[in-house]
């Protein structure tokens, strides 16, 4: 077993905490639109595709989907502004969150960005005053355990596992899993299927035996600690909600088959909304 040390864990719940919170966090999202082809209508009256928060005009623009390409029209003078710089009349192709480098249109603190997921593109909003983020209270964890540090050994996929990665909303994508960790808790052995990071840590999604009891129905995310050799640590105390857990305009991956597993993790973030 792996000794705890508490202050650097009790510092990294403080982080994913600040990050949740931030200005244009999971908690500030307020829309998530999936585009049609054609024009699509943004604002806040009853009649557009995209609506904006009340406080904003009735019809502030369109967005033009066209051969994958989406752009922004601007209907008034209202101050859009694309990135850092003000926006007159239509932009030009927007780039999305697949890109790695999205561009964001903004109207006062308003945020709206283009994401990508598989064939579909979608217009997602985020709103600093979005009731979710000016209420949220606060994560709530399991007391940390150190039984739950646990190294497991890596056992490489060569070439990587191709896999069918669904989503919270449905859609489904091809993706690849690096390696499987294999390890043990009491005498019972059990192994997850991980993404490897660039930093060679290993990226897990999983669901346990507290989904729907104490932890959320769809599952944590959990990233390990840095590879050493052929082995790694597996700490659950950092095991994460994902932000569907707090917002219903994020679309979030699910476990694989083989992640979901007959045991229970009763560590890392609890799900507030069942006890």
């Amino acid at each position: 077993m792996n000794s705890l040390t508490i202050d650097p864990l009790i510092q990294w719940r403080a982080d994913v905490e600040t990050s949740l919170r931030r200005e244009y966090g999971w908690l500030a999202l307020s829309g998530l639109f999936w585009l049609e082809e054609g024009e699509n209508s943004a604002g806040s009256g009853e009649g557009n595709s995209i609506r904006l928060p009340d406080r904003f005009p009735e019809s502030a623009g369109v967005f033009s989907l066209i051969n994958r390409e989406v752009r922004f029209q601007t209907n008034q003078d209202f101050g859009w502004r694309l990135n850092d710089e003000l926006l007159e009349g239509m932009s030009g192709p927007l780039k999305a969150d697949a890109s790695g480098d999205p561009d964001f249109l903004y109207l006062d603190d308003l945020r709206l960005g283009v994401i990508e997921r598989t064939d579909q593109l979608a217009i997602r909003i985020w709103d600093p005053h979005h009731p979710v983020r000016q209420t949220f209270t606060g994560r709530r964890w399991f007391e940390p355990n150190g039984a739950f540090r646990i190294p497991a050994k890596i056992i490489p996929y060569d070439p990587p596992k191709a896999v069918i990665v669904a989503d919270f909303v449905g859609i489904q994508r091809s993706g690849q899993m690096d390696a499987r960790l294999e390890f043990a808790i009491q005498d019972d052995i059990f192994s997850l299927d991980a993404e490897r990071l660039e930093d060679n840590s290993f990226y897990i999604i999983f669901r346990d035996t507290t989904a729907g009891v104490s932890t959320y129905p769809a599952g944590r995310y959990l990233i390990t600690e840095v590879a050493e050799g052929e082995s790694v640590v597996i700490d659950f105390n950092r095991a994460y909600s994902p932000p569907c857990s707090f917002t219903e305009f994020a679309t979030c991956p699910l476990p694989q088959p083989g992640n979901i597993f007959p045991v229970g993790i009763e560590a890392g973030e609890r799900y507030g909304k069942l006890d």
